[in-house]
């Protein structure tokens, strides 16, 4: 049996486990695995944090790899349905002018804190609202698949220039 050549993610996790689950995932939906989505998943497996279809590109071009924007953006929702990624927050997207994602296989699951001032992103988890989302769900006759939650508010530092007298400031 031959063993694959599986990296390590920035965050430690093999990153042979996304190659794995993508794989799976084609073979399962008829898709195709070439080498430019390999290293497009590869490249995101690196990538720390949100990020945009441009960051993507360019860490590829950074590595070597001359892919072009419009094939990572092909490549996109394949990784989307797989698993390996989402779309993170419209607010975000409003912000970057751009859609706007995150690597979340094997990762455990989060939801968001979003300062509308300046930007800055808090992921959380908090299972009480986890046990609320899904009391709402069953209420409703719904099963969960899968869920994102953004709250949108101004955070700590952004209140604390609101005591700031204007001529101050």
């Amino acid at each position: 049996m031959q063993q694959e050549n599986m990296t390590k993610c920035k965050d430690g996790r093999p990153c042979g486990s996304c190659e794995l689950k993508i794989k799976g995932f084609a073979r399962k939906t008829g898709g195709r695995i070439t080498k430019e989505r390999i290293s497009i998943m590869q490249s995101i497996c690196n990538i720390n944090g949100h990020f945009r279809a441009e960051d993507v590109q360019a860490a590829l071009v950074k590595d070597g790899n001359h892919i072009s924007l419009p094939t990572v953006y092909r490549n996109l929702p394949m990784l989307i349905a797989a698993g390996i990624i989402r779309r993170t927050s419209i607010y975000e997207e409003v912000e970057n002018h751009a859609s706007t994602y995150e690597h979340v296989f094997g990762k455990p699951h989060h939801d968001h804190l979003l300062c509308s001032r300046c930007g800055k992103r808090v992921e959380f988890n908090y299972p009480a609202i986890e046990v609320l989302q899904e009391a709402v769900a069953q209420e409703h006759g719904f099963r969960l698949t899968h869920h994102h939650l953004e709250l949108v508010g101004e955070c700590a530092d952004c209140l604390g220039k609101n005591d700031i007298p204007e001529e101050a400031a």
